[in-house]
C-alpha cells in the first residue's frame, strides 16, 4: 500500500477502519507463496494461536476470571424437529474442528488437541407448564450463559432447547471463547440452520483453525520485538486502577459474581453525538473516557497521565479466515489522556488516532503485559480494568425449513474486567450494557454510572464544543470508597507446617524457571520478569519432579518462593501449625 493510495482514502474514516481497510488492501496483494501452511492432523499436540494462550494461561492463573462463554440465542415459532436438530449439531461438531478441540498442558504450555468426533451436549427443558416460560427461559438461559467448560477434556459447547410449547422454542447455544468468538457466530448460526434442514452446507475451507494457530504464533514473535517499545512508551507507569467505586463483596461470593444495567441510546442522540463524521464506535469510546476521567477525579482515583481501556480487535486479516470458526479477537489496550479543557469534538479526534495507533501496534495481549512487566495482583486485570466493545450479533438465518426464526437476545453475564461497556447496533439505535463485577462495583454504583452517563451523552450532543469539564453530571459522591480486598494465598504462610527439604526443591525450580541464579524468599517473580506463562510451568515442573500438584493460580496468588513453599505444604494436606 502507498500513501498515496491512503490518502485518497475519505478524510473521515475512522483510523480503525483505515487500519483494517490498509490489512484487507495488504492481503490481496499477498504473493501467491504466501500461503498458509496446512499442518498435519495426525491426532497428535498442535500448536496453538495467540488468543487460544491468552484465554487457556487466564483460566489456569486466575481463579477469580470470568467465564469466557459466547452465547447465541434463537427463537423458533412452529414445529421443531428435535432429533433433526440434535443430528445438526452433531454434523456441526464435525465440520467445525474447534468445536472438538480440547486442550493439554504439555509442561506449562498449553497445547490444542483436534478429536476425531465429539458429542456436543443436548438438553431440553420443558416449560410447557409453565404459566411464565417465556420470562423462566429467559432466567434460565442467563444462568446457563455462564457455566463453564473444562478445556482439557472438553466439549466447549451446548446447546439448550427451552419449549415453550409444542410450536413455540428457544435456543442457546453456548460456546467457550477459546472455541468461537462473536465473528464466528454468524458461521455458526448459518451451517446449523443449514444442516437442520438436511442440507450441505459450503464445503469445509482449505485452511483450517489449527493451521491459523501455527501461522498465527510464529508471525507473533517478530511483530512483538517491533512493537513492543510503542507499547512500553504508551503504558509504562500508567495506574493500574483508574477509578474506585464502593463493592458487594458478600454479594458477590454468596450469589451472582456480576451484574448489569442496559442503557438505550435512540438513533437521534446518536447522530447527534457524532456530528456526522466519527462513528458510532469512536463515538461512544470518547465519551466513556470523559465519563471515566470525571469519576476517578470526583471519587478520589488519583489523577493519571490518562485513562487505559481494553477493546477487541477482530484478527480475521486475510479472505481465507472468514468461514473459520474459531477464536480470532484479540484485546487491545487503548490509552487516552482526557483534557478536560477540550470540547467533546477534539475528545474524539484524539480517541480516533490512539485507537488508530493501538489497532496499528496489536500484538498478542499475554505477550504485551510479559513485555510490560511490573507486580501483578490478584483478581486485579492486568494493564486496564474497563473495557469497550461493540458486539455484531448475526441475523438468525431464514432458512429453517417450517419455522419463523427471530433473535432472542442473552448478554453474558460475566466480564474479566471490573466494568465492562458492550454497544449492541440494532435498526432503532444502539444498546448499551454496563456488566461489572460485583466485588469491584456494587449494583447501586453501576445505576449511578448508567444515569451519570446518560446525562453525559445528552449534554455532550447538545454542547459538542463545551469544555467537558464544565458539563453538568449528577452528583457522583456516593460512588467513592475503596474497592474490595482481593483475596490472597489459601492459608497464610504461619498457619502451615513446611517441609524445608521440599520447600529448598521448589525454589530451585522457581529459580530454573525465571532464569536466575538465586532469589530472596520473598522477591516478587513478576518483578523478575516472570509472567503468567512462568507461573504455568512452575506448577507443571513441581507435578513432575515432587509429584504433587499445586493449582497454577496459587503460584501467581503468592508469586514468591516462600508462597510456593506454603503452596506446596497446602497441597500434600499438612496439618495446621498449633501454637
Amino acid at each position: 500500500m502507498t500513501v498515496d493510495e491512503t490518502e485518497r482514502w475519505p478524510a473521515g474514516l475512522p483510523a480503525h477502519r483505515r487500519e483494517l481497510a490498509a490489512r484487507l488492501l495488504a492481503a490481496r496483494r499477498r504473493p501467491a507463496g504466501d500461503a498458509v501452511p496446512v499442518v498435519p492432523r495426525d491426532g497428535g499436540l498442535l500448536e496453538c494461536s495467540p488468543e487460544q494462550r491468552r484465554l487457556w494461561l487466564a483460566a489456569q492463573a486466575d481463579r477469580h476470571s470470568a467465564t469466557p462463554n459466547v452465547t447465541m440465542g434463537l427463537g423458533l415459532a412452529g414445529p421443531l424437529d428435535l432429533a433433526a436438530l440434535a443430528r445438526a449439531l452433531t454434523a456441526l461438531t464435525d465440520r467445525h474442528e474447534t468445536l472438538r478441540t480440547v486442550f493439554v498442558n504439555s509442561g506449562g504450555e498449553p497445547r490444542q488437541m483436534v478429536l476425531a468426533r465429539a458429542e456436543a451436549p443436548f438438553t431440553v427443558v420443558d416449560l410447557t407448564g409453565d404459566p411464565d416460560g417465556e420470562r423462566t427461559a429467559r432466567e434460565m438461559a442467563l444462568a446457563a450463559g455462564s457455566e463453564r467448560f473444562d478445556l482439557a477434556t472438553g466439549p466447549l459447547l451446548r446447546l439448550t432447547v427451552y419449549r415453550l410449547s409444542p410450536s413455540e422454542h428457544r435456543l442457546l447455544l453456548v460456546l467457550h471463547h477459546i472455541a468461537c468468538d462473536g465473528g464466528s457466530l454468524g458461521v455458526v448460526a448459518g451451517d446449523l440452520a443449514t444442516l437442520y434442514g438436511g442440507g450441505a452446507p459450503p464445503p469445509p475451507p482449505a485452511v483450517r483453525y489449527a493451521d491459523y494457530a501455527a501461522w498465527a504464533a510464529g508471525r507473533a514473535r517478530p511483530l512483538a520485538e517491533r512493537r513492543l517499545p510503542f507499547w512500553r512508551e504508551r503504558l509504562g507507569g500508567d495506574p493500574p486502577v483508574c477509578a474506585r467505586f464502593p463493592a458487594e463483596q458478600a454479594e458477590a461470593r454468596e450469589t451472582r459474581r456480576t451484574g448489569t444495567v442496559s442503557l438505550p441510546v435512540g438513533a437521534a442522540l446518536m447522530d447527534a453525538l457524532r456530528g456526522g463524521s466519527a462513528t458510532p464506535f469512536v463515538t461512544v469510546f470518547a465519551a466513556f473516557l470523559v465519563l471515566l476521567n470525571r469519576v476517578r477525579a470526583e471519587t478520589g482515583g488519583g489523577a493519571g497521565p490518562g485513562i487505559t481501556v481494553g477493546t477487541a480487535a477482530a484478527g480475521r486479516s486475510r479472505r481465507e479466515f472468514e468461514p473459520i470458526v474459531g477464536c480470532f479477537a484479540n484485546m487491545v489496550p487503548v490509552h487516552v489522556r482526557v483534557d478536560g479543557a477540550l470540547g467533546f469534538r477534539a475528545l474524539v479526534e484524539t480517541t480516533r488516532q490512539e485507537l488508530g495507533a493501538a489497532l496499528a501496534n496489536e500484538i498478542p495481549f499475554d505477550t504485551l503485559v510479559s513485555g510490560l512487566g511490573g507486580r501483578r495482583r490478584p483478581g486485579v486485570h492486568p494493564v486496564f480494568q474497563m473495557a469497550f466493545i461493540q458486539r455484531d450479533d448475526p441475523r438468525p438465518p431464514d432458512d429453517w425449513p417450517g419455522l419463523l426464526a427471530f433473535e432472542w437476545g442473552q448478554e453474558v453475564d460475566d466480564t474479566a474486567y471490573d466494568l465492562t461497556l458492550t454497544m449492541t447496533p440494532h435498526h432503532a439505535g444502539h444498546d448499551l450494557i454496563l456488566t461489572h463485577r460485583l466485588d469491584r462495583v456494587s449494583r447501586r454504583a453501576a445505576a449511578a454510572l448508567a444515569t451519570a452517563f446518560e446525562t453525559l451523552l445528552t449534554a455532550l450532543s447538545i454542547s459538542p464544543d463545551v469544555p467537558v469539564d464544565d458539563l453538568a453530571l449528577p452528583d457522583l459522591d456516593g460512588l467513592g470508597g475503596a474497592p474490595a480486598a482481593v483475596e490472597g494465598p489459601a492459608r497464610p504462610a504461619a498457619e502451615v507446617v513446611v517441609d524445608e527439604a521440599l520447600a529448598a526443591e521448589a525454589g530451585r525450580i522457581w529459580c530454573e524457571v525465571l532464569g536466575v541464579p538465586r532469589a530472596e524468599p520473598d522477591a516478587n517473580l513478576f518483578e523478575l520478569g516472570g509472567d503468567s506463562l512462568a507461573v504455568t510451568r512452575i506448577a507443571a515442573l513441581v507435578k513432575e519432579r515432587l509429584g504433587v500438584e499445586i493449582p497454577a493460580w496459587a503460584v501467581f496468588e503468592a508469586p514468591t518462593v516462600t508462597g510456593l513453599a506454603v503452596a506446596l505444604a497446602v497441597s500434600r494436606g499438612r496439618p495446621a501449625a498449633r501454637d
